[in-house]
């Protein structure tokens, strides 16, 4: 009990709510929300550690008798070439080329992730 303890007072978790904007922008650009926030983590876990790390997140497969879940991994090649173009620190770029190259990787590493998912949905995962 007492080592349960020490691990849990350890850690430490400090919650963040951006209120910047929602779903309904994301979508209005084009992007599936999950897909989206899926690869604003890829980019702040890149920013943190340097690297890309292992994540993913648990997708509903629904066709198999009380459910079931499969792991949808979020790292990709899409998304290692979006969050190593993007870079470690966060710049304001002037430049219209490369803001629309950032954005163009962007959103085929969205979209990958969102096929991936939907396989996942069907019980296709690679997981």
């Amino acid at each position: 009990k007492i080592d349960f303890e020490k691990l849990v007072t350890d850690n430490q978790l400090d919650v963040q709510s951006f209120q910047g904007y929602g779903t309904a922008f994301m979508k209005k650009a084009g992007f599936s929300p999950d897909a989206y926030v899926q690869m604003a983590i890829q980019l702040a876990t890149f920013r943190l550690f340097g690297k890309q790390v292992g994540t993913y997140e648990s997708t509903q497969v629904r066709p198999f008798l009380h459910g079931r879940t499969e792991t949808t991994r979020s790292v990709s090649l899409a998304s290692a070439a979006f969050v190593k173009r993007m870079g470690l620190r966060s710049i304001h770029d002037d430049d219209t080329e490369a803001r629309n190259e950032k954005l163009s990787l962007l959103r085929e590493a969205a979209t990958q992730h969102s096929e991936y998912t939907r396989q996942a949905a069907r019980g296709m995962g690679v997981d």
